[in-house]
């Protein structure tokens, strides 16, 4: 009974060890995950530049809801991929502040709903705020594709 116990736990042992991948290929992955969002974020920034320039509240609500609605999306997959053992410590920080930041990105968009304009704002400046240096940690753990590249 011990030793099929054992082998039970060896089996688990190996299929999450093979389930989280290596640093080499979770930098792949993750780097072709924030490449297909890219031309997304891009579209979405020049509509919200396009509405700030014409002063058109409306588009800016679209391009802010668009921008909030992917970086939601690609945060999800980011926080959802396993980390390897040997980035748990460099990922670590980089993904708390990721759900922090998704978690005012959710605020500012029920705010928005609300018809809270300030305090969506308020929501918005706290994202910016949170996400100063994300792009440098996010370079250097060599993931430029979800950092500077998308910037």
């Amino acid at each position: 009974m011990i030793a099929i116990a054992a082998i039970a736990g060896l089996g688990l042992a190996a299929g999450a060890a093979a389930a989280t991948p290596s640093p080499a290929a979770y930098r792949t992955h993750l780097n072709a995950v924030c490449r297909s969002y890219t031309p997304g974020l891009d579209r979405a920034e020049a509509s919200l530049s396009k509405a700030q320039k014409a002063n058109d509240a409306r588009g800016l609500g679209i391009a802010i809801g668009q921008l909030l609605g992917l970086g939601l999306a690609e945060d999800a997959k980011i926080v959802g991929t396993p980390v390897p053992a040997a980035m748990q410590a460099q990922m670590a920080p980089i993904l708390s502040r990721l759900r922090t930041i998704d978690a005012h990105a959710r605020l500012a968009i029920s705010k928005a709903a609300a018809g809270d304009g300030k305090g969506m704002g308020a929501e918005l400046a706290e994202i910016g705020r949170l996400s100063s240096g994300l792009n440098k940690r996010l370079d250097a753990a060599g993931l430029r594709d979800c950092g500077s590249n998308q910037s």
